[in-house]
């Protein structure tokens, strides 16, 4: 028990704690909140009891006080195993306070701990490095690929949305446009000194814009992918080869695996996206216009599969039925969508 809870904390600062960027932490206003940590219907007691030390550690850090504390299962989602964190910053005259402990018959509102240790005092403010971006001058050519995925991207909203609404709750596409929108407002100001700073910035956008468990895939997956091109020598965007793209998009799609549990197989994106990383390993000297024909072919096959494949993740897993058994995934398509766009843009060059 003691190994397997050293594991889950270390797991906690990585996939929950780490990825809240610094600047937010420093814009936080001092002071006193009330934590809430709920779990989705298949997290143990043991790991939420994890996360919520670690919660606390980390608003004790940035000298916040969390007078009070909820932890326990308040909405679920069909037993995904997942949880959810909301802070709220109380009031001084502790009106808020006095709601949140008002009483109710709600059969499963659990009334929140109140003896949270307060913040140690610490010998300084923490040091907060605020990002700023070396340089912001307009990358033509990845400003062409980010437009037309957003294109493609918002001109499948509806049958993402329809596909979601057959297998899952209904919302991808409208997931999706949401993030869309904000890449197409932020583009202009993306830093694009280095790939693995443009990734990054996606990242960001994504993790802040792109709810559900799509979005905390995509933002595991960018992160990821940003990591190993500062590996693979941290080059511009202009000297990114096809050998850094290929090793991004594998470090990418193994902490999705790793961290969403899912496999090729199971009815998601990684049907399609693993495929295509296979084409780029197998073809690494083909020529520009074969290699993206043959990405674009594998995309649409990948979702072709899922439409035979039976859900093992995913909201699809719960609610089987003849329709979903039968239907092509969302995800799937939305990462099809994508690929194909880039391979588009590539094609048109090379033509």
């Amino acid at each position: 028990a003691a190994e397997r809870q050293c594991v889950l904390r270390s797991d906690c600062r990585q996939t929950v704690l780490v990825p809240v960027r610094q600047e937010r932490a420093g814009s936080a206003v001092r002071g006193r909140c009330s934590g809430y940590s709920e779990q989705s219907g298949g997290t143990s007691e043991l790991e939420m009891g994890v996360v919520c030390r670690e919660v606390v550690k980390w608003l004790e850090l940035h000298r916040v006080t969390c007078y009070q504390l909820y932890s326990g299962v308040y909405m679920t989602s069909l037993g995904m195993h997942g949880i959810s964190l909301s802070v709220i910053r109380l009031d001084q005259e502790g009106t808020l306070l006095e709601f949140l402990n008002y009483p109710t018959s709600a059969p499963y509102w659990k009334p929140g701990c109140q003896n949270v240790k307060p913040p140690q005092p610490l010998p300084h403010e923490p040091k907060v490095v605020k990002y700023t971006p070396s340089s912001k001058q307009p990358n033509k050519r990845v400003n062409e690929i980010l437009a037309t995925i957003c294109a493609d991207l918002l001109g499948k909203v509806a049958e993402l949305d329809e596909l979601d609404r057959r297998v899952g709750d209904g919302d991808c596409g409208s997931t999706v446009e949401g993030v869309v929108k904000q890449l197409r407002k932020r583009a202009p100001d993306l830093d694009y000194s280095s790939f693995s700073s443009l990734l990054t910035q996606l990242s960001d956008i994504v993790e802040e814009h792109m709810g559900g468990s799509s979005g905390a895939l995509y933002t595991i997956a960018l992160t990821a992918a940003a990591a190993q091109a500062k590996l693979s020598g941290d080059v511009t965007c202009d000297e990114v080869s096809l050998s850094v793209l290929t090793e991004c998009l594998e470090s990418a799609l193994s902490a999705v695996t790793r961290y969403g549990k899912a496999q090729e197989g199971d009815c998601t994106m990684l049907d399609v996206l693993y495929p295509v990383l296979r084409i780029m390993q197998l073809n690494s000297s083909a020529d520009m216009t074969t290699l993206t024909a043959l990405c674009s072919q594998a995309a649409d096959t990948g979702v072709m599969k899922t439409a035979t494949l039976k859900p093992r993740a995913g909201r699809a897993s719960y609610i089987r039925t003849e329709e979903t058994d039968t239907c092509s995934d969302p995800g799937a398509v939305a990462a099809a969508t994508w690929v194909k766009a880039v391979c588009k843009c590539f094609y048109l060059d090379d033509l």
